[in-house]
């Protein structure tokens, strides 16, 4: 009997390493061929901790297994800086002219709290409030939403900002009554503006040239593919108890469609957003929601030739979304080399269904 319960657990370890594997690859390939391998690189953080398990428990029992999995592990090495950074270093001490710094706050705000999801007395207050306090320079915005008249109106923002902004608005969804889209407000001076659509999509990219300290910088604001759950997805993992069995074959199927649909529209959208950043005349920051993970093709075809700032000045669990899905890393900010990162951090404010990401950046001339 024990020697079949060795069997059973050396052949899963087996399946589990070959998932980490396969969560390696997905970075390379993009899921408009494979979009299989998307489904192994959504799940890395799990199949690390499952192959960790099986290292320690193979060393316990003290079978020479464990070097199948520690080996695995060791290949994607790399990858576990882009989920947890701990400062094992000294932070150098520079003196910085704090005129010099500029900061950036990306933040997907949910509509302001439109309808009220977290229950709080006054999200949206709360929300300015958040933003006024931290003083940021350029601030951008996902899943912005504004109101014609009465209620949020961009006039209004603008007085809850105390008018300190330029502005660059691409709504997407524009009706008589509200307006849906993506903002960048600066308090530097923007010299240009652009707008990436994609087909087929609500979601959308701006590009907005600043001049920062007599430099221009561009920055790219991104709210890629949403998955775009609904009311009987959410039900289901959160209480999938409450269904019967064929309800919930139904529910994990429509899932698995919802994120393969979206994978395949990210990697088309990172290949056109790739190309714009690649062919920049400036140096550039790409930040937003990119609704896609680090051990993913979206974020090394975005990341290529530039830093992550969590990777280069962040500490801790690197967790931006707070949904009922879970947890991950999926808001960012990249930055050219010439552009150095001084901070970063991601506020432990619950008044979206993310956390807003922020840093302090250095133009490195």
């Amino acid at each position: 009997m024990k020697a079949l319960l060795y069997t059973i657990l050396r052949y899963l370890n087996y399946i589990f390493i070959g998932a980490l594997l396969l969560s390696y690859l997905s970075i390379y390939i993009s899921p408009e061929k494979i979009w299989l391998l998307a489904f192994f690189g959504l799940a890395y953080p799990f199949l690390l901790v499952v192959n960790s398990i099986y290292v320690v428990f193979w060393i316990y029992k003290r079978k020479r297994i464990f070097i199948f999995s520690l080996f695995a592990i060791l290949i994607g090495w790399n990858y576990i800086g882009t989920y947890v950074q701990i400062p094992l270093k000294k932070e150098k001490k520079e003196k910085i002219v704090a005129e010099q710094q500029f900061s950036i706050l990306s933040y997907n705000v949910r509509l302001f709290d439109l309808y009220e999801w977290n229950e709080l007395e006054d999200t949206q207050g709360e929300i300015f409030d958040f933003i006024n306090s931290g003083q940021f320079d350029i601030i951008c915005f996902q899943e912005f939403f504004t109101k014609n008249s009465g209620g949020l109106t961009k006039r209004k923002i603008q007085k809850k900002l105390k008018d300190k902004y330029y502005t660059h608005i691409d709504y997407t969804i524009e009706n008589k009554n509200y307006n849906y889209g993506i903002a960048t407000y600066s308090k530097y001076p923007i010299v240009n503006r652009g707008v990436i659509n994609f087909s087929n999509s609500s979601n959308s990219s701006i590009y907005t040239d600043i001049i920062i300290n007599k430099d221009t910088v561009r920055i790219f604001n991104n709210h890629l593919q949403s998955i775009r759950f609904n009311k009987n997805n959410y039900t289901f993992i959160t209480n999938s108890k409450a269904l019967n069995e064929d309800e919930r074959l139904r529910e994990i199927k429509d899932i698995s469609f919802r994120l393969r649909d979206a994978f395949i529209k990210r990697a088309s959208q990172a290949d056109i957003l790739t190309n714009h950043i690649q062919n920049s005349p400036y140096p550039v920051i790409v930040c937003g929601d990119f609704n896609d993970v680090p051990v993913s093709y979206t974020y090394r075809k975005m990341k290529k030739n530039l830093n992550d700032s969590f990777i280069e000045a962040g500490k801790g669990i690197g967790t931006t979304y707070m949904g009922k899905f879970p947890s991950f890393r999926i808001d960012f900010i990249f930055h050219s080399k010439e552009i150095k990162c001084t901070n970063f951090e991601i506020p432990n404010v619950q008044l979206s269904d993310h956390y807003p990401v922020t840093g302090k950046f250095l133009l490195e001339r």
